[in-house]
């Protein structure tokens, strides 16, 4: 048995289902013993609480080919936006149907599905007291790097520079245990990697758009320099995706600020260290 037809996806996309085997596709009780297995220990119990929560309101039998975004679109529903800890309730479930699309275990990426409550930096969290996040605007592909980076840095790197760090704790002697001290940064910057990328698709939303009328995310943007003479090509990008050797800049950079929203044509001044750039707009393309 296939499922058959299209599903809406809430940016308006329709994606065909027709060549997803059901037969073939896990069921999601299964999907989410073993992603709970792979979740740091610290992360664990909340992790569980939550995946167990929305696999008994879902069917644990139910196979992840079955699950449709508008399946993920109701559980959300049943949260109250008053609540003031739905984005905790939320996030582990994110990411949880996140990881099934980079496993290719489901057609689209459900996880996009899920929108977390938006809020103001001035805005705390009753709980614990820090700004609750912010959503993230990404694109798809970056979305895919930021995921590969963390199952990278979660299955390899940081197994390994834990293990040196335990076979230079075997020398007692810490005062002068270079290699220790070493593997101790080392493992305090992958962990604070780790929990960033974590923070940033938690709060991620996928975004697509097929209008070139004004610059936004995943736009190619081809500039004339007022001062240089000359063109210059920039692409707008989310996280995990950003380098400025390739020209890919994201909104919250200096020029991207100065680009968003504007068309065609129009002169913008681009505030730099090295003092004020001015650019005309000569096209804006969408990425392939």
């Amino acid at each position: 048995m296939r499922q058959n037809g299209n599903c809406a996806l809430e940016d308006g996309t329709n994606v065909n289902v027709s060549d997803v085997s059901v037969e073939a596709s896990p069921p999601l009780g299964r999907a989410i013993t073993n992603y709970i297995a792979s979740v740091p220990l610290s992360e664990r119990e909340a992790t569980a609480r939550e995946l167990n929560r929305f696999g008994r309101w879902l069917g644990s039998e139910t196979p992840l080919a079955q699950i449709s975004p508008a399946d993920v679109a109701r559980y959300q529903e049943q949260f109250p936006e008053s609540s003031v800890d739905i984005n905790r309730r939320l996030e582990p479930v994110k990411l949880f149907l996140t990881s099934l699309k980079s496993q290719k275990l489901t057609s689209v990426n459900l996880g996009a599905q899920i929108r977390l409550r938006r809020a103001s930096t001035t805005r705390r969290s009753v709980e614990n007291g820090r700004p609750e996040p912010e959503v993230v605007r990404v694109t798809e592909e970056g979305h895919a790097r930021l995921t590969a980076e963390l199952q990278h840095l979660e299955g390899v790197i940081r197994p390994q520079v834990t293990d040196d760090l335990r076979r230079a704790a075997a020398d007692k002697d810490f005062r002068e245990n270079a290699p220790y001290d070493a593997a101790k940064q080392k493992l305090s910057e992958v962990q604070s990697r780790i929990n960033e990328i974590r923070r940033t698709l938690g709060a991620a939303s996928i975004y697509t758009t097929s209008s070139i009328e004004t610059v936004d995310l995943g736009m190619i943007v081809t500039l004339h320099s007022i001062e240089d003479d000359e063109e210059v090509v920039f692409t707008i990008v989310g996280p995990g995706e950003v380098s400025a050797r390739d020209g890919k800049i994201s909104l919250q950079s200096p020029i991207g600020k100065a680009l968003a929203d504007r068309r065609t044509e129009e002169i913008v001044a681009v505030q730099t260290p090295a003092g004020e750039h001015t650019y005309r707009i000569v096209r804006i393309e969408q990425r392939k």
